[in-house]
């Protein structure tokens, strides 16, 4: 059995690889990561692979979790050329870099790989695996709190994205959503101009089925590329899941 764990700013996802088929875990809030050694009581994997952003001190539960499994452990880091990526970003993070993984042995080809949780990152990965660079910004939660916490007139009400909103809640939501749309379509636009080809947009993250209506063209949408990323890593490095 492989245990592979994406600890994210806001949430802690995991799963379990077995005989090549992979079964989801629950998911934990991450400020609930003391919970995980009750959670993952009476597991027993080989290996354990994790990608984490959320800090040292999730970190160190995550380890504390484990410790009575005798697993051994296995904390990705971005490196400069490893596993299909060519990666010249001196301090990009472990969670991109998954999924620059994964979308690699997808096949492609050009593609923005775009991850809609906490934050937006919208990367640029060539059919070659090599990463041009990304952008991050606030992804749909930050902009929505940004927005009802800094202002005395924008409530918490939900809206509608609108052609041409005609009250403030559906006036917000446009704006966020095009905001988010038009950083993918920005770098999709940019790829291809600089590539002379056509680019396949990957979604991926909790809010991601928000923005496919919104884009130029048909994308890809995944459940989870970071678990992916980590699966296709253990693949790599020999790890059995028999």
């Amino acid at each position: 059995m492989i245990l592979l764990v994406d600890a994210g700013n806001t949430r802690i996802k995991w799963g379990l690889l077995e005989a090549g088929r992979m079964r989801a875990g629950e998911t934990v809030p991450t400020a609930g990561a003391q919970r995980l050694g009750e959670l993952w009581q009476g597991l027993r994997p080989e290996w354990v692979g994790v990608c984490s952003v959320a800090g040292e001190a999730v970190e160190a539960a995550i380890l504390q979790a484990l410790a009575p499994s005798g697993a051994v452990l296995f904390r990705l880091r971005a490196e400069s050329h490893r596993y299909g990526i060519l990666n010249p970003y001196a301090d990009l993070g472990a969670d991109r870099y998954a999924a620059l993984v994964a979308a690699r042995r997808r096949g492609l080809g050009h593609c923005v790989v775009a991850g809609l949780g906490t934050a937006l990152t919208a990367d640029a990965l060539t059919a070659e695996g090599e990463f041009l660079g990304g952008v991050i910004a606030p992804g749909y939660g930050l902009m929505r709190r940004a927005l009802t916490e800094g202002t005395a007139g924008v409530r918490p009400e939900a809206g509608v994205f609108a052609a041409f909103p005609g009250n403030t809640a559906d006036a917000v939501e446009t704006g966020i959503l095009t905001a988010l749309a038009g950083a993918v379509e920005g770098m999709r636009q940019r790829m291809r101009a600089a590539l002379n080809g056509p680019v396949t947009v990957l979604l991926s993250g909790g809010d991601a089925a928000r923005l496919v209506p919104l884009l130029d063209a048909p994308a890809v949408v995944a459940e989870d590329l970071v678990l992916e990323g980590l699966q296709w890593i253990a693949r790599d490095k020999g790890v059995s899941d028999a």
